[in-house]
């Protein structure tokens, strides 16, 4: 069956009488009342795909139908309940969106969990991970909260609060997010990110908290923040520089010169500010054993999956 649910040249008609449109930066597009569950579907260019669940237990590629340039995967297990949790994974620098979802769909199964991987090209969105808009002003995170609300109107499951999981330049995205739109998230995990926002007002973001002319993404509600679970996972031979890691003067005198030790000193950081509210301790950090700075294996050696599914939903299924 061919992973492309949805054809640009056959859907515009169909989708028009379910979707209304009205994406523009910060903005979503809105679906109206789509039939949550059906048998797997059928290769096919009809518009009447359009109106058909999505197919079970096989990676998903679809277009978002209030931004059809734009492109995001989705896995539905096999076998799962109304509301089920949506969890997003982000990529990095790689786009590598489908061996995100591939190394994710195992646990998807087990835990019953829909599964959502955007897709932020470079040449639209170079600068995804600091939430920065493309040429027409439309926001890499704007597009994810309706591309999960799409996903959710079609799997059945629930999108009021996310799941939020990203790798390296993903991970950037993933806290970003979370700072900016807290009400939207449940949990979040970080899987060694290059640098870090701190909870510093005396840093103008992406660095810190206050607002910058170059990045006016809006405010960042810190205390909201702060009452989201984290977990902070690094390679434990994820300790070197390479050609990936950003590397700045500024940055390594407020983070670090590692991914290691920015990881370290941000969940320092955010802790510090939790606890100076009064809060406990939202972030936790843990390493991965026999992990280089590698997806793949992070995944496979470190067992970085099992890792943030269990900091998400606890110990599962047996």
């Amino acid at each position: 069956m061919s992973e492309e649910i949805m054809r640009s040249e056959h859907f515009s008609a169909a989708i028009a009488g379910l979707i209304g449109t009205g994406l523009v930066a910060g903005g979503m597009g809105v679906l109206s009342g789509v039939p949550a569950f059906a048998a797997p579907s059928q290769r096919t260019d009809s518009a009447r795909e359009a109106g058909r669940p999505l197919a079970h237990g096989e990676i998903l590629s679809l277009r978002l139908a209030s931004d059809r340039d734009f492109r995001y995967l989705a896995y539905v297990p096999n076998s799962i309940a109304r509301g089920a949790p949506m969890l997003v994974s982000v990529h990095g620098i790689s786009r590598n969106a489908r061996e995100h979802l591939r190394l994710l769909a195992p646990l998807a199964e087990r835990y019953g969990v829909v599964l959502l991987a955007p897709r932020y090209g470079r040449d639209r969105f170079p600068s995804y991970q600091r939430l920065l808009p493309d040429d027409r002003g439309v926001r890499p995170d704007a597009l994810l909260r309706a591309a999960a609300r799409e996903l959710a109107a079609r799997s059945g499951a629930s999108d009021r609060r996310l799941y939020l999981f990203g790798y390296s330049g993903g991970a950037q995205f993933v806290h970003r997010f979370a700072m900016h739109w807290p009400e939207q998230v449940a949990r979040y995990a970080l899987g060694a990110a290059g640098w870090y926002t701190f909870p510093d007002s005396g840093q103008r973001y992406p660095y810190g908290l206050q607002p910058s002319r170059r990045h006016d993404l809006g405010g960042i509600d810190l205390d909201a923040f702060l009452g989201l679970p984290g977990l902070v996972l690094v390679g434990e031979r994820d300790v070197h520089k390479d050609d990936a890691l950003r590397a700045s003067r500024r940055l390594e005198r407020q983070q670090g010169s590692s991914r290691m030790e920015r990881a370290g000193n941000w969940v320092a950081a955010v802790n510090s500010a939790a606890s100076h509210r009064a809060l406990p301790a939202p972030v936790r950090f843990d390493t991965l054993p026999r992990s280089p700075h590698s997806f793949a294996r992070s995944m496979r050696r470190g067992g970085m999956g099992e890792k943030v599914f269990r900091h998400f939903f606890g110990a599962g299924p047996r």
